[in-house]
């Protein structure tokens, strides 16, 4: 699977330019990351943009089987605080793929899970997958 280039705006995991970094997880730190997936929703405010990243967080303290693929997760608001970009870091596209495929995201189905997915105030917009930036630094060196 061929991935495109991160977008310009993408500086690192912890650096997007508009946004602010709000929270982030490391559950397999130092795996070797091969796709980075930004998932991005659309919130009512700065309040609910906090509100659904803690509730991420409190469905992936509770996961009971969390994909091994998975290594971080940063959540970063934009600075209206209307919308969320999770720059999330996988093993791989193919890991990414097979967490998503039950159709209910990287998640179980669980209480939790629902409460993220059935968020008041928040939209979904897209889930899109890219070359890490190591992989493209690389290139140009």
């Amino acid at each position: 699977m061929t991935l495109p280039v991160l977008p310009q705006f993408v500086r690192s995991r912890t650096d997007l330019d508009g946004y602010r970094l709000y929270r982030r997880s490391y559950p397999n730190r130092g795996r070797q990351v091969g796709c980075v997936v930004l998932v991005t929703v659309d919130t009512e405010d700065e309040a609910t943009a906090r509100a659904w990243v803690d509730s991420v967080f409190v469905a992936l303290a509770s996961e009971p089987n969390p994909h091994p693929g998975g290594i971080t997760a940063a959540f970063h608001i934009r600075d209206d605080g209307k919308r969320v970009i999770n720059y999330a870091e996988w093993v791989s596209a193919q890991d990414h793929v097979d967490a998503v495929s039950g159709g209910n995201g990287v998640g179980s189905r669980t209480a939790d899970w629902r409460r993220v997915q059935n968020f008041p105030g928040v939209q979904h917009v897209s889930v899109e997958r890219y070359q890490p930036l190591a992989k493209v630094q690389a290139e140009v060196e």
